[in-house]
Order: C-alpha cells, then sequence, then structure tokens
C-alpha cells in the first residue's frame, strides 16, 4: 500500500521525534505521545471501515497514542524506573498492517515502527532485551484498527 508519497516518506523518517516516558500505576511504562501524531498518519491511510486506536478504553483507559517500553511483568515490582518524566527521541520507521495475534476483535492493525536507541539502552540498563518483552518486536504505536465484522444472524421464517 502506498500510503505517503515518496519524497514525504524520506522527510518523515528524517524528522525526530519525542515522548515522555510514564508509567501506571501497575507498572506499565510506555512513552507518551501527542495524539497528533496518530490524528496526522491516521488520515493517509485509505482504507474502508478503520478507525483510530480505542485508547479511550479498555484496561489503560485514557492512555493515549503511546509506544510500550517496558511491561510490567519483565521486572521486579521493586524496580524503580529513575528515567520517568524523562524525554526519549525516536524516528519513524516501517508503516505496516497485520491481523493482530491476542486482539480477537480486530480484523487489522495499522503500526509504525519507530527506530529509538535510547529506548534499546534504557532497556538494557535494567537488564532486559532491547526489544520489548523480548519478543523481537520492534518498539511501535498503533495509528489505526479495523474491527472484525460481526455475523448477522439469519432470520428464520416459520409457517
Amino acid at each position: 500500500m502506498n500510503w505517503y508519497k515518496q519524497s514525504f516518506k524520506s522527510r518523515l523518517i528524517s524528522v525526530p521525534l519525542k515522548g515522555t516516558l510514564e508509567q501506571t500505576n501497575d507498572g506499565f511504562v510506555y512513552l507518551n505521545l501527542s495524539n497528533d501524531v496518530i490524528h496526522g498518519l491516521f488520515t493517509l491511510i485509505d482504507e474502508e471501515g478503520i478507525e483510530k486506536p480505542p485508547y479511550d478504553k479498555g484496561k489503560y483507559n485514557g492512555l493515549g497514542a503511546h509506544i510500550s517500553v517496558m511491561n510490567q511483568d519483565e521486572f521486579k515490582e521493586e524496580t524503580k524506573i529513575k528515567e520517568i518524566g524523562r524525554e526519549f527521541s525516536f524516528k519513524l520507521g516501517k508503516f505496516y498492517s497485520t491481523e493482530p495475534e491476542g486482539w480477537d476483535e480486530m480484523e487489522r492493525v495499522w503500526f509504525v515502527s519507530v527506530i529509538s536507541p535510547e529506548l534499546e539502552k534504557l532497556r538494557k540498563k535494567y537488564g532486559l532485551p532491547q526489544t520489548y518483552k523480548g519478543l523481537n518486536h520492534d518498539f511501535h504505536f498503533t495509528c489505526a484498527i479495523k474491527k472484525k465484522r460481526k455475523k448477522q444472524a439469519g432470520l428464520q421464517l416459520i409457517f
């Protein structure tokens, strides 16, 4: 899918972006981004039935646009992340879409991978693999979703 022009792509990738490192009450560490990042990229996707990510629902209600950095299960509860509140920079990587594993109600999800040596170093400092959850997942943020269509129950007429 050619979601933006090549000249725009080269300029976009070279722009350094920043976010603030934050942590939820249960220990999830993420880079808080401006929701404008999502709003801008969302308009460039040419696909019917897409929606913006449901950042106002679910487990982390109100979290907003973010890059997952550390899962609460990755480190000991008493670990204090000293960098909370610090800004980290990143650059945009590849844009891709997939049928997400573990997100059963979604037909397709669009992501933008991000490149951040700073976030990799942060994870390494706390004894974690460079990638989120050690699953070889790129750092990324979700910019669009497409929900699975609900199957309509057939109408049966009895005479």
